[in-house]
């Protein structure tokens, strides 16, 4: 049962208070304020304190969400801009972390991300400061152990979203069947509960897939939920997808180096996710944990 603060927060209808009253609760916060957490970081990664400036970074990323719920309550658009340029900041520093302990593949799943937030609005001076600084940190590993196309060992590749909160596409080689993979899919769409940990409605997607020209399709709604689905033939009527309230067929492409891009064709609503779940997106590897 939340608490009586808790409670009382909850009931004035304020998500932002919940969540930030969750993430300042832990015995070993090092830092209380966006801004604080940010500059902690820095210092903490400049000295090599790696793990430290990890610490300081998620707590960072953390604080910027709560400044986006606060926005949004708010209905604010001014503060909308400012809370996104710290989330999009943060991940920019979660890059660096990434980078500085030699996991190329990660920061630049970290910078893609930062770079994806920002990159639609070329009028706010503020989204286009962290744009700037994304693509810069971006070029500067461009070349540092890029994975081209599909391993042959499998991937992961995950989207950020919001709360911490990522979806995820991990594809694993089948043994003796050469050049398909297992699919595993996972889809979110973070809330924040009423005790303010973050929650979220889900989706999922299994299958056995086969890409065609870099491409795999993998049509959701012809299958019993939860189905494990074979998607091994090649799949080119889109016909009979685009357009249909009723239907739902998910396309992974790898698009460019270390990247998968997901599109639906037909409805989301026909996909048998969770309310607000959609797989639309770019999603980056990621290697290790």
């Amino acid at each position: 049962m939340p608490t009586l603060v808790a409670a009382q927060a909850f009931e004035s209808g304020s998500r932002a208070e919940l969540y930030r009253r969750h993430v300042l609760g832990g015995k070993d916060v090092q830092c209380r304020t966006n801004a604080s957490c940010a500059a902690l970081g820095v210092e903490a990664l400049d000295a090599g304190r790696i793990n430290d400036a990890q610490a300081l970074v998620d707590m960072e990323a953390m604080l910027a969400d709560a400044a986006s719920l606060q926005a949004e309550e708010e209905d604010s658009p001014k503060a909308v801009s400012s809370a996104e340029s710290r989330i999009s900041m943060a991940l920019v520093h979660e890059g660096d972390v990434q980078a500085s302990d030699g996991a190329f593949a990660n920061a630049r799943a970290y910078y893609r991300s930062a770079a994806n937030r920002t990159g639609q609005h070329a009028d706010d001076a503020m989204l286009n400061r962290v744009n700037t600084v994304a693509q810069q940190r971006l070029a500067g590993i461009a070349d540092k152990q890029v994975v081209q196309g599909l391993p042959a060992a499998g991937a992961h590749f995950a989207r950020y979203m919001n709360l911490g909160a990522w979806s995820s596409v991990t594809l694993t080689p089948l043994k003796g069947r050469r050049g398909e993979y297992r699919l595993d899919a996972e889809f979110v769409y973070p809330t924040v509960a009423h005790d303010g940990a973050p929650q979220a409605s889900t989706g999922s997607v299994v299958a056995n897939v086969r890409f065609f020209g870099g491409v795999a399709r993998v049509p959701v709604s012809d299958q019993l939920p939860g189905a494990l689905i074979e998607a091994t033939a090649r799949l080119t009527n889109l016909g009979a997808y685009d357009g249909r309230p009723d239907k739902c067929l998910l396309e992974f492409r790898v698009s460019e180096p270390e990247t998968l891009d997901v599109a639906t064709h037909g409805s989301v609503g026909a996909c048998g996710f969770g309310a607000g779940v959609t797989a639309d997106g770019s999603y980056y590897l990621k290697t290790g944990s």
